[in-house]
C-alpha cells in the first residue's frame, strides 16, 4: 500500500514537471517564433492546459502534506482512563486537541489523576508526562517518581518504567501508578474499520 502511494507521488512529480517545462518551452520560445493567428491561439490553448494540470497537481501535494501534519497531530485514541483497584472507571480524559498531559497522585497514593500540562497541584504527586509525537503517545516517568509499570499488549509481564525515558503507548497497553490503571480507548472509527 505504502509503495503504491510512493509510485503514484513519483508519478505525480513527474507529470507536473513535465507541465513546467511544456509551459516554459511553448511561451519563452514556440510562442514567440509563431507567425499565424490559428497557430498562435493554439499554443496558448495548450499553455492554459498545461497551466491548469500543473495547478491541479500542486493542490494535490498541498492536500497531502496538509493530511500528514494533521496526522501527526491527530492522537490516534479517544481517551485516556483511570481505573481503580476494583475495575471501576474513575475518570476519563478525551484526548483530541491535547498534545500533552500529566499523570499526578494523592501523596498516600490512593487516587491517580490526569491532569493538563502545566503545575502539578498542591498536595498532587507527579508520576509522568504523556506527550503527543507524531501521532503516537508516549509516556515518560518523572525523575524520583514513585515506581510506575507497563504491561504492554498481551505480555503478563509489569515493566518497571526508567526515569526520564519515553515509552511508546498502543492500545493494550496497561500503565500501573500506585493502585490505579491507565488505559487509552481507541477511536471508535478505528475499531470499526479493523472489522470492515
Amino acid at each position: 500500500m505504502k509503495t503504491n502511494r510512493i509510485v503514484s507521488r513519483c508519478i505525480l512529480a513527474g507529470v507536473f514537471l513535465y507541465l513546467l517545462f511544456q509551459i516554459y518551452y511553448l511561451s519563452r520560445y514556440l510562442l514567440p517564433s509563431v507567425a499565424g493567428k490559428t497557430l498562435k491561439s493554439v499554443i496558448c490553448l495548450f499553455i492554459a492546459q498545461s497551466a491548469f494540470f500543473a495547478a491541479a497537481i500542486f493542490l494535490v501535494f498541498i492536500v497531502s502534506v496538509f493530511q500528514y501534519w494533521k496526522k501527526r497531530r491527530h492522537s490516534p485514541f479517544e481517551a485516556m482512563l483511570v481505573i481503580s483497584g476494583e475495575g471501576k472507571i474513575k475518570s476519563e480524559v478525551l484526548l483530541q486537541d491535547k498534545c500533552s498531559l500529566m499523570i499526578t497522585g494523592k501523596k498516600d497514593g490512593r487516587e491517580v489523576f490526569i491532569e493538563s500540562d502545566g503545575n502539578v497541584s498542591e498536595g498532587r504527586y507527579l508520576y509522568g508526562t504523556c506527550n503527543l509525537v507524531c501521532g503516537s503517545w508516549y509516556f515518560e516517568a518523572a525523575p524520583g517518581s514513585r515506581p510506575v509499570g507497563l504491561k504492554m499488549g498481551t505480555e503478563n509481564v509489569i515493566y518497571r518504567l526508567k526515569e526520564e525515558i519515553p515509552y511508546r503507548l498502543s492500545v493494550q497497553d496497561v500503565l500501573y501508578a500506585d493502585t490505579c490503571k491507565i488505559v487509552m480507548r481507541q477511536q471508535k472509527y478505528l475499531e470499526e474499520s479493523k472489522w470492515v
